[in-house]
């Protein structure tokens, strides 16, 4: 059987792709093909000559001043464009004079990095992905079937991002990015003879859906934004890069989680309360089609606190379990009460933060805000304490309101029409707590 990796273009979120490689290592994943498009070409050709200490030495000490002479550090915001502006002047000079960005560095960068031979010697197959601009035809290529001493030449022309990159030339003819045709070479892998493939991919939605559940294709997606393209912030690369090492190690079934990282065999000793949680999930909703009740809320609101949880879930709608759905309220309340996502969470101490950040809640919440309210006075007076103090206030006001009985049925329906993510955090802290006291209460 063959396995091939397939790496996804995406410039330096290509950091993320090295986190990946050292989870396949760890777990003794063997590889017989890489295929890559762009910066996944240039990891993929590192991978398959067996290079990983260069690469993590390209991650840990790239540079703007690697890949472009007076360039710009491209951040997600205005701000971060308007803090560069006066580079950006010699830039746009040098731009319009290579009609593009000057990548003269990027060339000796990778002239550096990439052993043609080494590459070429290897029992690894490898394949890469440009567009010949003037047939604007894709060209899938296997190290075969590159001519000898233009493998970087045509990895060059893999990673030619135009606009952002001037368009590379080999012999004559012009490539540009791979990107333009498929950013993720599934297909290229299959047809240089994979049986199977794990497809490392640089953005939170799918680049090829299709592929998404088969059983040949094991997808490692990122589990939240890698940031931009052109982002040489230290830390941002060192986050992706330990961020693809948990999501990999997830997607094989080593780790647990979402943007949370757990250690799966613990869900071993919360069976109990993982059914308490969600049965309570299935018998609030189920209340929501009764003739009585459902006039209270809109049909699209039914199904909120599932919603919210399959929203913290990484696996498709027809793979979930149970304890799927007790992780994804774990992670609610981790993000409302601001738990750090930087590091893996034994799950005792996870749930323990939590309630030691509710029951720590200064000032105490003041369930009196339920005396007298109901219907829209009360999701108003949640609201306005929600915008004064935080999600976090409004779930623990929840949490004690429904300890101390002040939350009737009609209510709860009412607060999830409004509330429905602090709603479901509430509901997870009580099914623990009363797990925790033995009250069984569901």
């Amino acid at each position: 059987m063959k396995r091939a990796i397939a790496l996804c273009g995406g410039g330096t979120k290509g950091a993320y792709e090295l986190g990946v490689w050292r989870a396949l290592r760890e777990l003794g994943i063997e590889y017989h093909i890489v295929t890559g498009t762009s910066i996944g070409a240039i990891n993929g050709a590192l991978m398959a000559s067996g290079d990983y200490d260069k690469a993590r030495e390209l991650w840990r000490t790239i540079r703007l001043e690697d890949v472009m002479t007076e360039g710009l550090n491209l951040t997600t915001t205005i701000e971060g464009m308007y803090n560069q502006r006066e580079s950006i002047r010699p830039f746009l000079k040098k731009y319009v004079k290579n009609k593009g960005a000057d990548i003269s560095p990027f060339i000796e960068f990778i002239d550096r990095m990439v052993d043609e031979e080494k590459v070429r010697a290897s029992r690894t197959d490898y394949g890469l992905v440009t567009v010949q601009v003037s047939s604007m035809k894709a060209l899938e290529l296997r190290k075969n079937e590159i001519p000898q001493g233009k493998l970087k030449d045509f990895i060059m022309a893999s990673a030619s991002i135009f606009p952002i990159f001037p368009m590379h030339k080999i012999d004559g003819e012009t490539y540009l990015d791979g990107c333009y045709y498929d950013n993720l070479p599934i297909d290229l892998a299959l047809k240089m003879g994979a049986d199977e493939v794990i497809a490392v991919d640089l953005h939170t939605s799918p680049s090829h859906p299709a592929y998404v559940g088969k059983p040949y294709v094991t997808c490692v997606i990122p589990s939240r934004s890698l940031g931009t393209i052109l982002n040489f912030d230290r830390k941002v690369i060192e986050d992706n890069i330990q961020l693809g090492y948990w999501d990999a190690l997830k997607a094989f079934g080593k780790m647990a989680g979402k943007n949370y990282t757990f250690y799966p065999e613990e869900l071993l000793d919360y069976q109990e309360v993982i059914q308490a949680f969600v049965s309570r999930v299935a018998r609030t909703e189920s209340y929501l089609t009764e003739g009585i009740f459902n006039r209270f809320v809109k049909p699209s609101d039914s199904k909120k606190i599932s919603g919210n949880i399959e929203e913290h879930i990484r696996k498709k709608p027809d793979a979930y379990t149970k304890e799927d759905y007790f992780l994804g309220g774990a992670e609610i309340c981790g993000k409302i009460f601001g738990l750090s996502e930087e590091h893996p969470w034994h799950l005792p101490e996870f749930i323990g933060e939590i309630f030691g950040r509710l029951e720590g809640k200064e000032p105490y919440p003041d369930i009196s805000l339920f005396h007298g309210r109901k219907g829209r006075e009360l999701t108003s007076a949640l609201a306005e304490l929600k915008q004064r103090t935080g999600s976090d206030s409004v779930t623990a006001c929840m949490y004690y309101g429904y300890q101390a009985g002040e939350i009737d049925l009609k209510e709860q329906l009412n607060l999830l029409a409004r509330q429905p993510y602090e709603l479901t955090a509430a509901l997870f802290l009580l099914t623990v707590k009363e797990r925790e006291s033995g009250s069984g209460i569901v």
